[in-house]
């Protein structure tokens, strides 16, 4: 490899989550209890390290949820995560320092690639579920990138390496990229890269791909229109989809968090969290809320109940350019004066690091899609009622997709208005 670098696209992330066929639901006093990991210490995915790597995530996810502005929000911070982490591989100097500071990255890099690889073999063997992760390396045939890099990128992220022509025949390059994300997607996922230039030196892709349903579904006959209240005091009609059922619950004076596991393992290590303010005001004091550590106290606080469920059906898409959100929280450098000199002896920097997203939330369960691309250029009710509690998603909530097993958050999102 070792033709003259003048830019490098990286399209570091696909993620998709598919529902299943709809089946018939289950029974209200189906028993359900929320996920019990105590006897499972043993996991890798709840050492040290990967815990470390889970929190770090977290914190990330929380701290660019609150600069993705107004309005319904849908990101996956995984995906977001891994991209900028596998970037930061080929980091050094100050660069290297904004990067870890922003990502809150565990300087030893033995202990944070083990935990990454360790992620990504536990998603090799899912119990119940379809969850797949793949990663690949689209190289300029003589492009210059350094071999201590790839190998990182090859034993640590697992991804294989595979030689295109980005110079000569940058449309075909395209298309064989797109073909391999499209397969490692199940169609979900297509066209993700266009667009390329002649100057294009390496692209970099993460997939991944997970399919479940609701471990208690909702039948589609008992989802009704019904009022759901807006920002603005204004109530529109939306779907709502309606069961009872014991799910995981915990509430406190000023919300309620509602927990829908995914058909999966015994401990249900997949679910959604849904945090849904008291008042139709309150989304913003929740938000403040947000940090690892209150997730965490949500966790162990959810216990099993007896609850009537309703929530709105919905489905949205969003594109986000996350140059500035992240150079606000301090990745500066890499935009600017970078040094990846890790990745290539050729100077490089950032341009842009743009995202996109898909959710769909109904009866069965979950759909939900989310890419990364990061460009590198050259640089220069009473009675019987009252035994059931009431969770009523009619105002703006957060949800998260977590891995309840180690607690990291997969997908994370906003809903103000059903209807987008």
């Amino acid at each position: 490899m070792g033709v003259r670098a003048k830019a490098i696209v990286i399209i570091l992330s696909v993620i998709v989550l598919a529902s299943g066929c709809v089946t018939a639901p289950q029974s209200d006093m189906e028993p359900h209890s929320a996920p019990n990991t105590s006897n499972d210490v043993l996991s890798p995915m709840r050492t040290p390290e990967v815990q470390g790597i889970a929190d770090a995530s977290n914190l990330f996810a929380f701290q660019l949820y609150r600069r993705l502005g107004p309005g319904n929000i849908f990101f996956s911070p995984f995906s977001i995560f891994t991209a900028l982490a596998m970037v930061y591989e080929g980091a050094a100097g100050k660069t290297a320092e904004e990067m870890e500071g922003t990502l809150h990255l565990p300087a030893n890099a033995s202990l944070r690639r083990e935990a990454f690889r360790t992620v990504l073999l536990d998603a090799e063997n899912p119990t119940g579920l379809n969850l797949k992760i793949a990663n690949a390396l689209w190289v300029q045939r003589d492009f210059p990138v350094k071999k201590s890099y790839l190998d990182v990128i090859e034993r640590y992220y697992l991804g294989y390496v595979e030689e295109v022509d980005f110079k000569q025949n940058p449309r075909e390059a395209e298309k064989e990229i797109n073909r391999w994300v499209e397969e490692r997607t199940n169609g979900r996922i297509r066209n993700l890269v266009s667009g390329l230039s002649r100057l294009t030196r390496l692209v970099i892709t993460n997939a991944v791909y997970f399919k479940a349903n609701w471990s208690l579904r909702f039948n589609p006959n008992d989802t009704h229109n019904g009022t759901f209240k807006l920002p603005s005091g204004k109530t529109v009609l939306v779907p709502m989809m309606h069961r009872r059922g014991r799910f995981g619950y915990y509430e406190t004076d000023d919300l309620q968090v509602l927990e829908m596991p995914y058909e999966s393992d015994i401990n249900h290590r997949f679910s959604m969290i849904v945090i849904l303010p008291k008042k139709a005001n309150g989304l913003g004091d929740v938000e403040e809320k947000l940090t690892p550590q209150f997730l965490e106290e949500i966790i162990n606080s959810i216990a099993p109940q007896k609850v009537d469920v309703t929530v709105p059906k919905f489905k949205f898409e969003a594109s986000y350019s996350l140059k500035e959100p992240l150079m606000e929280m301090g990745i500066r450098e890499a935009f600017n004066r970078a040094d990846f000199s890790g990745i290539s002896g050729k100077p490089l920097a950032i341009s842009e690091v743009v995202h996109k997203s898909f959710i769909s939330v109904a009866e069965n369960g979950t759909e939900a899609a989310a890419a990364t691309a990061i460009t590198l250029t050259a640089a220069a009710p009473p009675g019987e009622e009252q035994k059931y509690k009431v969770f009523k998603a009619d105002l703006p909530f957060i949800f998260m997709i977590i891995n309840r097993e180690s607690g990291m958050v997969i997908f994370m999102g906003r809903l103000v208005d059903p209807r987008e």
